[in-house]
């Protein structure tokens, strides 16, 4: 009876992983719905629907169709993700925002780690440190001996209020010493002229926001504060090349499943995602909008995400931003 037992067990057991690698090989075999945490027209919303129609085509036709949720700082979108049936048929494509809100907001309807599974980074983007034309310094080790000089008079715009710009200037404060003052504004579109105008004294930003002005003096660039330098602007150095290792914001975008999602089905998104990347169209695409490929494995991007919430958690609360 025992062995009749086990032999039924073990047949089980069987049964199940062959099913189960079965969905992985029909997968997809329905439409794809990609959530993005944003409005449409955007960066994000732009990345994901280039996603979209090249995973369509990786993996055998079916339609990855984006559908855009915006809200409550992202959070409705990777909600409404983290409440999703976790078969592969519900993904989202979100900026790094998420590993921020995880300790800026008090409550948040789903855990930022357990409830999701990382299918792969998709993008980076880099940002700088720069000032409105006609501020004195001229290097950044100049900018920090000047802002030691006059504390608390320097302002500096970093988008919204909580924002990973905002972030970054929060890093370069406690990293260098220095006491500047954030103006906050509703977003990069608001603050940008402000600065060209003479009323704010620094900005952090992406480069996209401001490739053109730099050529043309009407923004002066001390360094990228990013980990790396940007191919889009080779001759402009690292924070952490000139002191600073502490300021170094990459700011990216991921794809995301439901926890739960079986893992075939996220090692074949993960694979289709690197292909994706590979591709020179793609890369080509993605370079308009000063986008730099990212890629690798499923676990390197949970463990990003990790990390950038307890990088960027530690500058929050030694910040002591908050949002009401």
């Amino acid at each position: 009876m025992k062995t009749l037992m086990s032999t039924l067990l073990v047949a089980a057991a069987l049964a199940g992983s062959a099913a189960t690698a079965w969905a992985a090989d029909a997968y997809p075999s329905k439409p794809v719905r990609v959530i993005v945490p944003v409005t449409a027209g955007g960066g994000v919303d732009t990345l994901a629907r280039l996603m979209a129609q090249h995973l369509r085509t990786e993996l055998g036709g079916e339609p990855f169709i984006v559908e855009n949720k915006p809200g409550a700082g992202g959070n409705i979108g990777l909600d409404l993700l983290a409440k999703s049936a976790p078969d592969g048929y519900t993904l989202a494509v979100v900026p790094n925002t998420m590993t921020i809100n995880h300790t800026l907001m008090a409550k948040l309807p789903f855990d930022t780690i357990k409830s999701f599974a990382p299918i792969g980074q998709i993008a980076t983007s880099t940002s700088i440190i720069g000032s409105r034309a006609g501020l004195p310094p001229k290097t950044l080790q100049e900018l920090v001996a000047y802002a030691k000089s006059r504390p608390g008079t320097l302002t500096f715009a970093g988008c919204d209020t909580g924002s990973i710009l905002h972030l970054s200037g929060e890093m370069f404060k406690q990293q260098a010493g220095v006491d500047i003052t954030h103006v906050p504004y509703k977003g990069c579109a608001d603050s940008i002229p402000n600065v060209l105008g003479g009323q704010v004294d620094l900005i952090f930003i992406t480069l996209s926001n401001v490739a053109n002005y730099i050529p043309q003096g009407r923004v002066q660039a001390y360094a990228v504060a990013s980990s790396k330098r940007s191919r889009f602007a080779p001759d402009i150095p690292t924070a952490a090349e000139l002191g600073y290792p502490g300021v170094a914001v990459d700011i990216w975008y991921g794809m995301l499943a439901p926890a739960g999602t079986p893992a075939d089905i996220v090692a074949k998104l993960n694979k289709a995602l690197n292909t994706v990347l590979a591709k020179p169209d793609v890369q080509a695409s993605m370079a308009t909008a000063y986008l730099e490929p990212a890629g690798g494995t499923a676990e390197q991007f949970g463990s990003l995400i990790k990390a950038d919430i307890d990088r960027y958690g530690a500058v929050i609360k030694k910040a002591g931003i908050k949002i009401d």
